[in-house]
């Protein structure tokens, strides 16, 4: 049977910590902007309550349909500086739309100081979020160490694709393969794994030497018995995707690109396009 599908950058838990923050983030702006102007502090949602939710609504809706609760986007303080600008220029179309069609009145030094302290306090939270990320993530106890077993083009691929998590405690060890001992990155042969992984702590294994599976075999059965986690790499991961999503089928992997269904409602198709127009 097909299990719900994921999309590899996401997690349940990552969205909602992040769209958390976020909802606070926005309130603490709503509050500064309500005492900057109004000399009143902790009443912006009672004053204002259906504009903030509409407000935090359409910051969320924005940022899911632009792609800016990628885990990706969120490791790069000028991602996140780009990423927050995008939405904060979307919303203020959005916005603007809104007061033109509702019979609402709002100070235009209220709206900048929201906008402002918006931008500020979301980047700033995401800023030091990502910098404790890092810190916990360099603890000893949490760094990955890691090899990839095989010497192929879609293993080089990944490891070039993992180098950048190197500030988050990724630690890789080498390659091995039998067939490429004379590289400078091939540590040793297939038969040395068991030995190198006891002797070095590592904790990560990627297999991408396909064409043996008695040495898959073997592998799987002693990371299973030594707590460490295990993962086949395929050539999928040449796939011109940024992004893709994977489900299984009675145990077959099944890897396709992001798209959406032709069964989603028009609406939704046009805000996509339209936030799609902003991109760089």
């Amino acid at each position: 049977m097909f299990h719900i599908s994921k999309y590899s950058q996401y997690s349940k838990t990552f969205f909602l910590v992040i769209m958390v923050l976020d909802t606070l983030c926005l309130y603490l702006a709503f509050d500064f902007s309500f005492w900057k102007n109004f000399n009143a502090f902790g009443e912006p949602v009672g004053a204002y309550s259906s504009f903030y939710a509409i407000w935090v609504l359409l910051w969320i809706i924005i940022s899911l349909f632009s792609n800016q609760y990628n885990t990706n986007t969120l490791k790069r303080v000028y991602k996140i500086i780009q990423s927050t600008g995008k939405i904060v220029l979307i919303h203020i179309l959005f916005i603007f739309v809104y007061l033109l069609v509702t019979p609402q009145y709002f100070e235009i030094n209220y709206l900048i100081d929201a906008y402002f302290f918006s931008t500020l306090i979301t980047i700033g939270a995401k800023v030091l979020l990502l910098y404790a990320y890092r810190l916990i993530s360099n603890k000893q106890e949490n760094k990955v160490n890691y090899i990839i077993v095989g010497y192929t083009s879609t293993a080089r691929k990944l490891l070039k694709s993992l180098e950048p998590n190197k500030k988050f405690g990724h630690q890789f060890y080498g390659f091995f393969d039998d067939a490429f001992l004379n590289e400078s990155d091939v540590v040793g042969k297939f038969s040395e794994i068991e030995k190198f992984c006891k002797e070095n702590n590592i904790n990560q294994i990627y297999f991408a030497s396909s064409i043996d599976s008695v040495l898959m075999a073997k592998l799987t059965k002693y990371a299973n018995n030594n707590y460490i986690r295990f993962a086949v790499v395929h050539d999928l991961i040449t796939l011109p995707y940024k992004e893709v999503e994977t489900s299984v089928f009675n145990n077959v992997p099944i890897v396709s690109g992001r798209n959406f269904s032709s069964s989603n409602k028009a609406s939704l198709v046009d805000m996509k396009r339209l936030i799609n127009s902003f991109r760089v």
